[in-house]
């Protein structure tokens, strides 16, 4: 199977929207983005419609060693689509001395495990996603070089294609500090997953 990166490339359109949601997270962007309970007849999300972004890599969100970095979908499309489940993640560099980073499903100290469930993402509405991880298990590994990713790879449980389509994102994390760990939440809707 083969695979097909996009790269952060926004429209002028996309890029006001993130903008304007990264500026006022916790409200509502435009549409509000639903969960469904009754999704018949609303297709699911292909890969052209959505945009990904890093919402805030800067600890933002963080309490007692542990870190969230909440990630942004934008529906870039004039039509409404649906996920469910979790994103799938690579990262890179993904080891360092022989030991792999391990992503999990689930949730963490700052977002919350959430059930996966159909979220309705309308033009110009969000969904988010978040990872959590804790930074500070091994202060002897190097702070920089060869344990900072440099990227997130998202493929996301988007309409069948004939090969997989990754969402590329650039997140600096120290991956030793985290123990080599990390735990992606459900999508769900709005801009920010929720918090404990």
């Amino acid at each position: 199977m083969s695979t097909r990166q996009a790269h952060a490339h926004f429209s002028p359109r996309t890029l006001a929207l993130l903008l304007a949601t990264v500026s006022s997270i916790g409200l509502p962007l435009y549409s509000v983005t639903t969960d469904a309970s009754a999704s018949t007849g609303i297709p699911t999300c292909s890969f052209s419609q959505l945009e990904v972004a890093v919402v805030s890599s800067s600890g933002a969100y963080a309490a007692a060693g542990n870190e969230g970095i909440p990630f942004l979908m934008v529906n870039r499309s004039h039509s409404a689509c649906r996920l469910k489940g979790y994103p799938k993640v690579r990262v890179s560099p993904a080891s360092y001395q022989g030991v792999a980073v391990k992503v999990v499903n689930g949730g963490g100290m700052i977002f919350v495990a959430v059930k996966p469930r159909s979220v309705i993402i309308k033009p110009g509405a969000t969904a988010s996603f978040g990872i959590d991880y804790g930074d500070a298990y091994d202060q002897q590994a190097p702070n920089a070089g060869p344990c900072m990713t440099q990227h997130f790879y998202f493929s996301l449980p988007l309409r069948t294609h004939p090969f997989t389509q990754f969402f590329d994102t650039s997140v600096n994390i120290n991956f030793c500090y985290a123990g080599f760990h990390f735990s992606v939440t459900s999508i769900q809707r709005g801009p920010v997953p929720r918090t404990g």
